[in-house]
């Protein structure tokens, strides 16, 4: 087992689109003490938080991630959920993420969007890191998860499972025994989260979609770069 560093924080991102002037939709993060983890009574603290991102999201997007246009329109804004993001991202020791280019990528672009740096820690790739662990085929998330025989909840993509999933592969790539590590639905089952964010609004009557559309043709320096899988 390799040596682990004292506090991870796994995270993902569901966004509008995959277009650098789409936006975050939900954030999820998880914060887990290794040591406890290791001593097999597993210490986590779960962050899931949804945004209102001032656009329309792409149909495709819309599908994985499952909100729609007039749910979003309800929600808070990034500037209200940064402070708890910036304090939740600011106590790792290691940031960990599953094609960890695209997930920082929105988180420093949302920042940023407020004037402000996203929280500083080194960052963990699981798909750079299953790359290199030799392993064969494809390293999408759903792909490693499929080899690594564990199964996702449903079709639609919540950050919260997803960065749940992101540190299951990390501690599988350190040699953490897999028993140590609870599948996202016992997690759920046992109270540890909600599979809704903790800051989701209701859309009330009559509430209407944002009127924005992001560009489906963009041009392609105006996709942002996903390592291919």
């Amino acid at each position: 087992m390799h040596q682990l560093p004292q506090r991870i924080v796994a995270f993902d991102v569901e966004t509008t689109g995959l277009h650098n002037q789409d936006r975050i939709v939900t954030i999820g993060a998880w914060r887990i003490d290794t040591a406890a983890l290791l001593g097999g009574a597993p210490a986590v603290t779960p962050l899931h938080l949804i945004v209102s991102p001032e656009r329309r999201c792409h149909p495709m997007a819309a599908r994985v991630h499952g909100y729609s246009d007039r749910e979003l329109a309800c929600q808070p804004l990034f500037a209200e959920i940064a402070e708890a993001v910036e304090g939740f991202f600011g106590e790792a020791d290691l940031l960990v993420a599953h094609n960890a280019q695209f997930d920082e990528r929105f988180v420093a672009r949302e920042f940023g969007l407020i004037g402000r740096p996203m929280p500083s820690a080194p960052i963990y790739c699981t798909m750079e890191g299953y790359r290199r662990s030799g392993r064969s085929g494809r390293a999408s998330l759903n792909a490693v998860l499929a080899d690594l025989g564990i199964a996702r909840l449903g079709e639609t993509h919540g950050a919260l499972e997803d960065a749940w999933l992101a540190a299951a592969i990390y501690l599988w790539l350190n040699g953490v025994p897999a028993r140590l590590v609870p599948a996202y639905a016992e997690m759920l089952e046992a109270g540890l989260c909600a599979a809704r964010p903790t800051n989701y609004r209701e859309a009330p009557a009559g509430a209407k979609a944002l009127r924005s559309r992001p560009s489906i043709a963009a041009s392609p320096a105006a996709i942002i770069a996903i390592p291919a899988s």
